[in-house]
């Protein structure tokens, strides 16, 4: 086989055993890595991970390339966390980045310069189901990464390769250690790369330009039970941190942005089988023009729950869960599958019971 497949290649060991596979299937394989950010973005941002990459590719005598790409992570991820918090949802930047940079922006890279196979080291499978090619869950579900992927196009998952979906972790590295891999032993990278602290109001407060104000926490019914620190602190479902004394547990249960105030409640307030999605997007299917049936994931790790899907116009669904889930929270993604499959996902947005939440 001289088929020529590009593997975006991090620096972490997971998409190292990726470009190994890749090569052991018969690809002619070379190495392409992303620069997303740099200082301007996170102050002690280091150059390892590019050099990790390069590295690794020159032990294999593979060819490497990098790009910046810091502009456009930019525009797309970073603007959409900014415009996120400031419309009061919780946003999944990787979804983002997933859509339109490792698999837009550096995959489009990789076509320019003759790639006509791309593979990365997510832990998903892709299988060919009639005319379509579709992601379905890793085997190893601890790792499976599909939900993060749902956003993909039938076109950015034409070429796709996931040589990692039959894997698990510990796996990839007793590989990565066989074959003297420098980044055996490396740590899982972090959920949000560019806040490697976890500090999300910080991060908002140096990069929008604007500062998160002091508000009111209250019930429900518009009780004042005390002060909150700033919007950017909080999402749905929260408990700890909110330094309240009251007669029961309370729970972030909504947010009212233009009165800036953070509405509390009680446990049961958090439980819901109805909510709507924006931007919801196949690729295992067309959209459907009626109700469908599957499995939707509100969360990362969220159980699956049965549901039904209906469409109701302008990207958007109605989501009816045969059981209630618990802190549906906007900007968060649900997501769909068939069984193992992945159908697709969108945005949650905030008209679920108890999420009285206000746009500007």
């Amino acid at each position: 086989m001289n088929e020529k497949c590009f593997v975006a290649v991090s620096g972490g060991v997971d998409s190292a055993v990726a470009l190994l596979l890749m090569r052991n299937k018969g690809f002619s394989v070379e190495g392409i890595t992303m620069k997303p950010f740099g200082k301007e973005l996170v102050p002690n941002f280091s150059e390892s991970e590019a050099e990790d990459a390069k590295k690794l590719c020159d032990s294999l005598n593979i060819p490497h390339h990098l790009f910046d790409l810091s502009a456009e992570f930019r525009k797309t991820v970073v603007a959409d966390f900014i415009n996120a918090y400031a419309s009061g949802e919780t946003p999944n930047p990787c979804v983002v980045c997933n859509k339109y940079i490792k698999f837009g922006v550096l995959a489009d890279k990789a076509r320019e310069l003759g790639a006509s196979a791309y593979a990365t080291g997510h832990y998903v499978k892709v299988a060919q189901c009639g005319d379509r090619r579709v992601i379905t869950r890793a085997d190893d579900k601890e790792k499976d990464q599909s939900y993060v992927l749902w956003s993909l196009s039938q076109e950015q998952i034409s070429n796709f390769h996931a040589p990692l979906g039959e894997y698990s972790k510990n796996e990839v590295r007793e590989i990565a250690e066989q074959n003297g891999f420098h980044v055996a032993k490396k740590g899982d990278s972090q959920d949000i790369c560019f806040i490697p602290d976890g500090d999300y109001r910080s991060f908002l407060n140096r990069i929008a330009g604007n500062t998160d104000k002091k508000g009111d926490f209250v019930l429900s019914d518009g009780k004042i039970l005390g002060k909150h620190l700033g919007q950017r602190c909080y999402t749905i479902g929260q408990r700890k941190g909110l330094g309240i004394a009251y007669t029961e547990p309370l729970y972030v249960i909504g947010r009212d942005i233009t009165q800036n105030k953070i509405i509390l409640g009680r446990n049961e307030d958090l439980f819901t089988t109805r909510f709507t999605v924006r931007d919801a997007s196949f690729s295992a299917l067309d959209f459907p023009t009626g109700a469908i049936n599957c499995e939707a994931r509100i969360r990362y790790r969220a159980p699956f729950v049965k549901s039904v899907l209906t469409p109701i116009g302008e990207g958007r669904l109605l989501v009816e869960t045969e059981s209630p889930v618990r802190a549906v929270t906007p900007g968060q993604s649900a997501v769909f599958y068939d069984g193992d499959t992945l159908l697709g996902g969108g945005i949650i947005v905030a008209d679920a019971p108890n999420q009285k939440q206000v746009f500007d």
